[in-house]
């Protein structure tokens, strides 16, 4: 059962509905700047500035999903933000990002 299971079965005055609206609502914010490093990393161009904002972007994903009932986001933000840091080739990180980025669109249409 994730969080969001529980913001619906017990309502909005559960403990972790605020912090999960948050969440999401941040989601489409993550989003953004993630697009950008995106196309920053397919062109090749500005590729550190990219990969630190895919880093910090996937950090503070893995601190927060998991206590929010999203273990599979965090696990994805997890391996992003060591392949980010650990200087993997680009096709990697863009590899790792797709499915990460897709998450969060799900959160935000929900």
């Amino acid at each position: 059962m994730t969080s969001t299971d529980l913001c619906l079965r017990l309502g909005d005055d559960h403990p972790f509905a605020p912090a999960e609206r948050l969440f999401r609502q941040m989601a489409a914010e993550r989003l953004d700047l993630l697009s950008t490093a995106w196309m920053r990393l397919e062109k090749g161009q500005h590729v550190l500035e990219a990969l630190a904002d895919v880093r910090h972007i996937a950090h503070v994903v893995a601190g927060t999903a998991p206590s929010l009932g999203h273990a599979g986001l965090g696990a994805q933000a997890d391996r992003l933000e060591r392949l980010a840091s650990d200087g993997a080739v680009r096709e990697e990180v863009l590899s790792a990002l797709r499915p990460f980025m897709a998450y969060l669109a799900d959160l935000v249409e929900d």
